[in-house]
C-alpha cells in the first residue's frame, strides 16, 4: 500500500471518527463549559481566563461566553486575586465539582460499548497510538 494511500485512508478514517455525533458532542464538551469545570477540578482552581484560554484552545471572546454562562448556573465564581487585585481568577464551586463529576461519568459510559468490541489491550494499543499521533508536530 503506498504512503498515498495509507494517508488518505487515515484522513477519511480520522473524519469519520470526529464527525460521529458522539465524539462531536465530547469534542464540543471538552473545549466548552465542561473542559473549564474539567480543568478547574482535575488540573487546577483558581486561575486566569487567559490561562483556560489557553489551556482549552480557545479564543479569548468564547472564553467569556462560557465562563457567563458557568457563573450564571452558579458552577464557577469569579474573585479577585489576592497578589493582583486587578487580575480575576476562576474558581470553581461545589455544584460545579457535582456537574463535572456527572458530565465524566456520562462520557465514560456513552464509550463504554467502545470497550465491549475492543480488549483492554486493544484500548491501551489504541491509547498508545493516538499519543504518538498527537505528539506528531504536524497535528497541533
Amino acid at each position: 500500500m503506498s504512503e498515498e494511500y495509507l494517508g488518505e485512508e487515515l484522513y477519511n478514517l480520522l473524519a469519520d471518527l470526529l464527525n460521529r455525533k458522539l465524539n462531536r458532542t465530547v469534542l464540543d464538551s471538552i473545549r466548552g463549559e465542561y473542559g473549564v469545570l474539567r480543568y478547574l477540578l482535575y488540573v487546577q482552581d483558581n486561575v486566569s481566563a487567559g490561562v483556560l484560554t489557553e489551556q482549552l484552545h480557545v479564543v479569548p471572546g468564547r472564553m467569556t461566553d462560557i465562563l457567563k454562562s458557568l457563573e450564571s448556573k452558579k458552577l464557577i465564581e469569579r474573585r479577585q486575586d489576592e497578589e493582583d487585585r486587578r487580575r480575576v481568577n476562576v474558581c470553581i464551586t461545589d455544584e460545579g465539582k457535582v456537574h463535572a463529576r456527572q458530565m465524566r461519568d456520562w462520557i465514560r459510559q456513552e464509550y463504554q460499548g467502545m470497550f465491549e468490541i475492543l480488549s483492554k489491550e486493544d484500548t491501551q494499543e489504541l491509547i498508545r497510538l493516538l499519543k504518538i499521533v498527537l505528539a506528531y508536530p504536524g497535528s497541533s
